[in-house]
């Protein structure tokens, strides 16, 4: 699960354009662009230590390590999660990667709603200020989090846009156009009980529409479907898993209705997976 998260991300960076080799060969030439990073949902903080670490902080790290090819060097990076648990967390670990040797990041974590940047605090709105003031490209990232955002993913993204602009890239989910009218009864049951806002089930189609509404051009609009690699693999993951707790007289508990979901997911095509991504003119 950790491999496939970490393939996700790098996924990500690769659609957005982001290549390790190229840029060292940009900074060789001198036209490398210092870069801010603006990751929304960080969770526990392990995309944190990934994309700001050379290498693995802890023991456990180091079986999903890769070689990072599309992990660029982001010169600032502001991450942000609500819930406070993670973020005090993903704390613990970003102590530990600025008490590495080799390692200096201007990394600032907070706990914050990033669904509603207007309630973000001085302190963060001053960080993000200072980090995009010493950078040359800002970049928002929202990587398997923004379907949950409240009252919806939009006001984030519009603010992105006009406020900071900066970039956007996410791993999001869709809404098939074919979906039948069952089948959306069925979602939106489900994304109920998941707690993620119906409105920000639309398709591919009506995602563009709405990103270049919040003013992204067209032509720098990309989105991506990878449901494929997603969905199936995932409930397969999932079930394997439970027939191995099984043998112990375990299980995956709730989790079963999520190996349910993602099999229909991948079965049915409902839900769609994709990488989007909207560059800043």
């Amino acid at each position: 699960m950790s491999e496939a998260c970490r393939d996700l991300l790098s996924a990500v960076l690769a659609e957005a354009g982001f290549n390790r080799a190229s840029e060292e060969s940009g900074l060789d030439q001198g036209t490398r662009c210092t870069k801010c990073l603006i990751d929304l949902g960080i969770g526990c903080g392990d995309q944190t230590i990934y994309l700001m670490c050379k290498k693995p902080i802890r023991p456990s790290d180091e079986p999903w390590w890769d070689r990072r090819e599309h992990c660029v060097k982001f010169d600032h990076y502001v991450g942000i999660t609500k819930d406070k648990t993670q973020a005090r967390y993903a704390s613990e670990r970003l102590a530990e990667l600025r008490l590495d040797g080799n390692e200096k990041p201007e990394v600032a974590l907070f706990c914050a709603d990033a669904a509603k940047p207007t309630t973000w605090n001085e302190q963060l709105t001053a960080t993000i200020r200072h980090s995009q003031a010493k950078s040359q490209e800002s970049w928002v990232l929202a990587l398997d989090s923004a379907y949950h955002f409240a009252p919806s993913r939009w006001q984030l993204i519009e603010y992105s846009h006009r406020h900071l602009a900066a970039s956007f890239m996410a791993f999001d989910l869709c809404i098939s156009p074919t979906a039948t009218f069952h089948q959306k009864l069925m979602l939106r049951i489900l994304t109920t009980l998941t707690r993620a806002p119906w409105c920000n089930f639309m398709t591919p189609m009506e995602y563009r529409a709405r990103l270049v509404q919040a003013g992204y051009q067209a032509d720098r609009i990309s989105i991506t479907d990878v449901s494929e690699n997603i969905f199936t693999p995932l409930a397969e993951f999932l079930d394997r898993q439970d027939k191995r707790l099984s043998v112990l007289g375990l299980g995956i508990g709730s989790l079963r209705i999520a190996k349910h979901m993602f099999a229909w997911w991948g079965r049915t095509g409902v839900v769609r997976g994709v990488i989007v991504v909207a560059r800043q003119s």
